[in-house]
């Protein structure tokens, strides 16, 4: 806060506001209800299990685990910048290589191909095979941590946990990183549910309706934007960090113009095209 008092200044949020700038104030006035809220964000004394210490690898994915063909056994794990030991509390999860992006079903169950697969198109059932491969993997790592961490799985257990520790993810470089829409709607999620989280504490925190509006708006563009890049990367035409091989390079910025073309397109008037214009991600740049 002190960081943010003495050195930001108003900046341009296109998806909260076209002309007007967004304020430092708004990341304190967060901020100030973070800490009205903090003492919530923390595993429960009676807990241990959430209160654990653990060193913990928060970036595992196929890139960082070395496995030696001959054996299939694992040799070594790289890029251990960010690990850290912390609670699991603020650490337990899935890891992306093993997590289910939809709806994972509960219970021991195996996921199975509908009775109607023979009958569907080639390329739906390719795409329910791969669901089933994902949610399959997904209820894998889970059997596997119910049998050997058994602490674990019971942080894995208690639905409010992701909830709670988010904003706790975010707070740290707010301003910095451009995540204030993201702390907001954190805090606004605890909120939301905190009847369900503390039936017996009246909520420390709360948000005016010029704040809720402002934050849906955001909100509205943020996940219009997602959608149309999703699209495009499904497509194969824009990948999802903006990076290319060099083989591809000469090819990617043509495909980047056009879909930056398509994208502005869709807007109904002239403030709404200028609008997609700031909020269009990729800019190109050089060969690394």
């Amino acid at each position: 806060m002190a960081w943010v008092k003495a050195h930001a200044v108003p900046r341009m949020n296109f998806y909260r506001r076209n002309k007007e700038r967004e304020p430092p104030e708004d990341d304190i006035s967060l901020l100030e209800k973070y800490l009205d809220v903090s003492s919530y964000l923390v595993p429960q004394p009676s807990d241990e299990p959430s209160s654990a210490n653990v060193l913990w690898h928060p970036d595992l994915h196929l890139d960082n685990i070395f496995v030696d063909p001959d054996t299939s056994q694992i040799t070594r794990i790289v890029d251990w910048q960010s690990a850290c030991v912390a609670p699991l509390f603020y650490q337990a999860g899935v890891p992306k290589m093993c997590r289910h992006p939809g709806l994972v079903r509960e219970g021991w169950v195996v996921p199975e191909r509908p009775a109607d697969f023979e009958s569907l198109s080639e390329d739906e059932q390719k795409r329910i095979d791969d669901d089933l491969e994902s949610e399959t993997m997904h209820k894998y790592y889970e059997a596997q941590v119910y049998k050997r961490a058994p602490r674990y799985w019971s942080v894995l257990q208690q639905p409010a946990i992701p909830i709670l520790r988010k904003p706790v993810w975010i707070v740290s470089g707010v301003w910095e990183n451009r995540d204030l829409f993201f702390l907001r709607d954190a805090l606004m999620d605890i909120v939301a549910q905190w009847v369900e989280l503390f039936p017996k504490t009246p909520c420390p925190i709360a948000f005016s309706n010029e704040e809720t509006e402002l934050h849906s708006k955001e909100e509205k563009n943020i996940n219009g934007v997602g959608q149309m890049l999703l699209m495009f990367r499904e497509q194969g035409v824009l990948p999802v960090d903006g990076m290319v091989v060099p083989e591809d390079y000469e090819v990617a910025p043509a495909n980047e113009r056009k879909f930056k073309d398509i994208f502005i397109g869709l807007a109904k008037d002239e403030e709404e095209k200028e609008l997609f214009k700031n909020l269009w991600p990729y800019q190109e740049s050089g060969r690394a």
